[in-house]
């Protein structure tokens, strides 16, 4: 059972904050292992039973569903070569991140996350998003009010000037015109981090978001010419 983080993984987090370089990373590579990567791992065992029953085709090999610590500055100004936090991200396995749905479970000195979103903005996905929305509003608008309902919030990057369907519900029109799109947990108390119920409440709040999940990744299949799903709206009455 994950026991939940200790102020052990927020103070080395911190402290890679203040030491911020190659040696000092390399030198404390041990301490790293047992007080971040370890717990991030037993976080993801914990949550992978439930990952399999929402999809079964989920990665969940727990070096492949961590962020790497290292950060990528090729075209950063921010040439700090360790990322600060850790997140986790569970998506099907063997396919391209950019542009697929994702759950994640972020964490650092500064934050604790969680929601389940489209990684990347690409055209494709979020034009079949508005093609399902634009076809089955008033069927999805319940889902969307539950979510709100749950707490979750709506996010991402918007054309506040595109045009919506005529009929489209007005409850929709901030979804519909997304670049991108992410549902996460509102609401969150920092102290949740340090609590053995983590794992429960992140799994119970994955479980919500199922619905929104299928339907992201529904529309993702239908871009990648595969054959998608049974339609989400046959299923929103599980949510």
């Amino acid at each position: 059972m994950f026991p939940g983080f200790t102020e052990d993984t927020v103070q080395f987090f911190m402290d890679l904050r203040f030491h911020n370089e190659v040696p000092w990373m390399h030198a404390h590579h041990d301490e790293y292992v047992q007080k971040v990567q370890q717990p991030f791992y037993q976080l993801i065992a914990e949550l992978s039973p439930a990952m399999l029953k929402i999809d079964p085709d989920f990665e969940l090999r727990p070096a492949k569903c961590l962020s790497r610590i290292n950060r990528d500055t090729r075209y950063s100004d921010d040439k700090s070569p360790y990322r600060d936090h850790h997140w986790i991200a569970f998506r099907r396995a063997g396919v391209d991140k950019y542009g697929q749905p994702f759950y994640w479970c972020e964490f650092g000195p500064d934050d604790l996350s969680w929601g389940v979103g489209i990684w990347g903005q690409e055209r494709s996905v979020m034009n079949a998003f508005r093609l399902r929305l634009a076809h089955e509003g008033e069927t999805l608008l319940p889902l969307f009010k539950r979510l709100r309902q749950h707490k979750f919030a709506i996010g991402g990057p918007s054309a506040p000037r595109m045009k919506v369907p005529a009929d489209l519900p007005e409850e929709l029109w901030p979804l519909y015109r997304m670049k991108a799109v992410y549902f996460e947990r509102t609401g969150i108390d920092y102290q949740w981090a340090f609590d053995d119920r983590l794992a429960e409440r992140v799994i119970k709040d994955y479980k919500t978001l199922k619905p929104v999940y299928q339907l992201l990744k529904e529309c993702a299949l239908s871009t990648a010419q595969e054959a998608p799903a049974e339609p989400v709206r046959t299923r929103i009455e599980d949510f």
